[in-house]
């Protein structure tokens, strides 16, 4: 192995633009309205390290780093990773899987148990209607009705 060879991926540092990285690190944490010192504390690292890396002034985080500040923020580890220029963005794939995996895996067993049990809520929700049969083979004058479908609910208004 070379010598200035990273040994493994904890030594890997960004190939993007520290502002980019940065722009986007900021971006994450206004939106969920913490500041600089808030999330520096989630993720466990200074505010000042933290202010460096938002304004790309020489700092390098490490992918543990990215990782903590990743969790702190409630984002997929490999989005940070990929805005950080690590790993490569799948193809024509959305992150929106990622994202929600990251925000239940931060949950609590409770929390992770409420979430569970409303998807399989809205599953349900969604599976009950059925599609009324365009072409019934007993009458060709009739569509077939086999329950209500979701063009039977008056829409909120």
């Amino acid at each position: 192995m070379a010598a200035n060879a990273p040994r493994n991926n904890e030594d890997r540092t960004p190939t993007a633009r520290p502002a980019d990285l940065g722009d986007w690190i900021r971006r994450e944490r206004q939106r969920r309205h913490f500041s600089q010192r808030e999330l520096a504390g989630r993720a466990g690292v200074s505010r000042s390290y933290l202010c460096d890396i938002e304004r790309g002034r020489g700092a390098s985080p490490s992918v543990t780093t990215l990782d903590r500040i990743a969790t702190a923020l409630g984002v997929s580890r490999t989005d940070v990773l990929q805005v950080a220029g690590i790993v490569d963005p799948p193809a024509g794939q959305s992150s929106i899987e990622r994202r929600m995996m990251a925000l239940f895996r931060d949950l609590s067993e409770s929390g992770q148990g409420s979430v569970e049990r409303y998807i399989r809520f809205l599953y349900e929700e969604e599976h009950r209607f059925v599609q009324t049969s365009l072409i019934d083979a007993s009458d060709d004058d009739q569509p077939a009705q086999s329950g209500p479908t979701l063009f039977d609910l008056t829409p909120l208004r």
